[in-house]
C-alpha cells in the first residue's frame, strides 16, 4: 500500500499556500531589518551611555578631591605642600573613596604637566562582588573619558590634574545578549502569529473561491439551478456575479434548446401526421384503379381527388420549405420603399375569382392617398394571400371578407375581416402555431395544413411588426397586422 506523495511544486501553486508564504516572508523580512537595525544601534547606544557614566564619575572624583583639598588646607596645610604627601594622603585616599563610593571602575589621577601617575584605585573585593551580583562587570571596550581640572593647593599655587575612569562596570554585554535573545523569541512568536493570521486570511479568501469552484463544478455536471452566493469580498462577489450571469444565460440557452428540440419533435410528428392523409388517399385511389372494377366516371373522380391531394402536398411542401428557411435565417427580405396599397389591391384582385366561386363578397378598403413604407412586397403579398385565403375558406356563402389598410402614427395597419363562424377564445392564442387547426371550422379544417398563419406571423416579425386576432363566435374574425415605420421614413 503506497502512501500519497505530496508534490511540492503543486503545493506551491495553491493560492492559500502562496498567501501564507507571502505574509510570512513579509514578517520575516521586517524582523530581519529590525534585528539588523537594533544590532547596529544598540551596542553604540550602550557604549555611549557607559562612557557618559564614566565621565560623570571622573567629574565627581575631581569634586571629591577639590573638597578634600579645601578641608586639608584649613586643617593640615603641610599635606598639600609636598607631592608625596598629596599623592598618598589626598589623591590616593580620594581615588579609593571614589572607587568605593561611585563604583564606576578603576580611577586614575595623573599630573597634566608630565602625565605621571599620582593615584590609582579600583573597587575593593566587597564592592566588586556586590557589583557582579547585580550583573555588572568591568567593560574594557568602553573608551575611558578624561576630565582636566585645576586643584588649588594654596593661594597662588595650583596643579592641573587629569581624572580618568577605566574599565567601568556596565551590564552592556549582558543587555545586548538579552535584547538579542528577546528579539529572536519575539521574532519567532511574530512569525508564528503571522502564519496563523496568514492561514486564516488565506482561508477567508480562498474559501469563497473553493465554494465558487464547487458551484461551477455542480453546474458543469448538469445542475443548471446552481448559483453562487455573495461572500462580502468585492472581487470575489464580482466573479460570483459574472458566474451567475453566465449560468443564467446558459440555462436560458439550454431551456431554449430543449424547447426547440420539443418543438422539432412535435413538428416532425405533425408533418408525419399531415402527410399520412394525402399519401393514404393517393395509395387508395391508385390501388382501386390498378385492381380494376371502376368505371370511367369513378376513374375521373379518383383522378380529380388525386389532383387535389397532390396540390395539398405541393402546398404543404412549399409552406414547410418557407418555414425551414425562416428558422434557418436564409429567408431574406427585399425591403424597398413603396405604396402599401398596391399589395392589398393585388391580393384582392387575385382572390376575386375564388371569392366568386364560393359566393363570398371580397372588397378592399384603402386610403385615397399613398401609404408609403419600407417593406418586402412579395412577402406582404404572401401574408395577405394567406389571410384572405383563410377568410374565404372559412366564410360561408353569402358572407363578406374585407381587406383594409390604414395609416397609423408609427406605421401602417392591415386588417382582414370576415363574417365566418369565429374562433373560440381558448383557441385564439394558438392560431399562429404550426399545424394548429381550430375545432369550429367544419370541412375547411380538413383541407388546411395549419402552416399558413405560422408563416404569416414569421413574415410580420421579420418586418418588426406585430399580429393579433380578435374574434367572437358567430360574428367572424379580424386579423390585424401592424407594420412599423423605420428610422428615416416620413409620414
Amino acid at each position: 500500500m503506497h502512501s500519497a506523495r505530496i508534490d511540492p511544486r503543486g503545493l506551491l501553486q495553491r493560492l492559500n499556500v502562496r498567501l501564507v508564504l507571502v505574509l510570512a516572508s513579509i514578517t520575516l523580512v521586517a524582523l530581519l531589518v529590525s534585528g539588523i537595525a537594533l544590532a547596529q544601534i544598540l551596542p553604540g547606544y550602550f557604549l555611549d551611555q557607559a562612557r557618559r557614566r564614566a565621565e560623570t564619575a571622573a567629574i565627581s572624583t575631581a569634586i571629591l578631591v577639590q573638597n578634600r583639598a579645601q578641608f586639608l588646607a584649613e586643617t593640615q596645610p603641610q599635606v598639600l605642600l609636598t607631592r608625596e604627601l598629596r599623592d598618598t594622603q589626598l589623591l590616593q585616599a580620594e581615588a579609593e573613596r571614589a572607587a568605593r563610593a561611585l563604583a564606576e571602575g578603576t580611577v586614575e589621577i595623573r599630573y597634566a604637566e608630565d602625565g605621571s601617575l599620582a593615584a590609582m584605585a579600583a573597587p575593593d573585593a566587597e564592592t566588586d562582588a556586590d557589583l557582579r551580583a547585580e550583573g555588572l562587570a568591568p567593560d574594557p571596550q568602553v573608551d575611558p573619558p578624561s576630565f582636566r581640572d585645576r586643584l588649588v593647593l594654596a593661594p597662588g599655587f595650583t596643579v592641573e590634574l587629569i581624572y580618568t575612569v577605566r574599565n567601568p562596570y556596565t551590564n552592556r554585554a549582558e543587555t545586548v545578549t538579552r535584547v538579542g535573545e528577546a528579539l529572536v523569541l519575539t521574532g519567532l512568536a511574530a512569525l508564528a502569529v503571522s502564519l496563523v493570521i496568514g492561514i486564516l486570511a488565506a482561508r477567508r479568501l480562498t474559501g469563497p473561491l473553493a465554494r465558487l469552484r464547487r458551484a461551477s463544478s455542480r453546474f458543469a455536471q448538469g445542475d443548471l439551478e446552481e448559483r453562487s452566493p455573495r461572500f462580502g469580498i468585492v472581487e470575489v462577489d464580482d466573479l460570483a456575479q459574472a458566474f451567475n450571469l453566465m449560468a443564467d444565460r446558459l440555462s436560458e440557452s439550454v431551456r431554449m434548446l430543449e424547447a426547440d428540440r420539443d418543438r422539432l419533435r412535435e413538428f416532425v410528428a405533425d408533418v408525419s401526421h399531415e402527410l399520412r392523409t394525402p399519401i393514404a388517399a393517393l395509395r387508395t385511389f391508385t390501388e382501386l384503379q390498378r385492381d380494376g372494377g371502376v368505371d370511367e366516371e369513378q376513374r375521373t373522380e379518383f383522378l380529380d381527388r388525386s389532383t387535389e391531394q397532390i396540390s395539398r402536398l405541393e402546398w404543404m411542401s412549399t409552406n414547410l420549405l418557407d418555414l425551414s428557411r425562416i428558422d434557418s435565417g436564409i429567408f431574406p427580405l427585399d425591403v424597398r420603399w413603396g405604396d402599401l396599397r398596391d399589395p392589398v389591391r393585388s391580393v384582392v384582385e387575385a382572390q376575386a375569382e375564388m371569392a366568386e366561386q364560393r359566393g363570398v363578397s371580397l372588397v378592399s378598403e384603402v386610403p385615397t392617398s399613398p401609404v408609403m413604407l419600407r417593406f418586402d412586397r412579395e412577402r406582404v403579398v404572401q401574408l395577405l394571400t394567406n389571410l384572405v385565403g383563410n377568410a374565404l375558406k372559412f366564410t360561408e356563402r353569402g358572407g363578406e371578407v374585407v381587406a383594409s389598410l390604414s395609416e397609423a402614427p408609427d406605421g401602417a395597419e392591415l386588417e382582414v375581416r370576415d363574417s365566418g363562424p369565429g374562433i373560440p377564445a381558448a383557441e385564439q392564442p394558438l392560431v399562429f402555431d404550426r399545424f394548429f387547426r381550430g375545432t369550429n371550422v367544419g370541412e375547411a379544417r380538413a383541407s388546411g395544413s395549419g402552416l399558413g398563419l405560422a408563416i404569416v406571423r414569421s413574415i410580420v416579425e421579420m418586418h418588426g411588426g406585430t399580429i393579433s386576432v380578435s374574434s367572437s363566435l358567430g360574428e367572424g374574425s379580424t386579423f390585424s397586422v401592424r407594420l412599423p415605420r423605420t428610422d428615416g421614413e416620413g409620414s
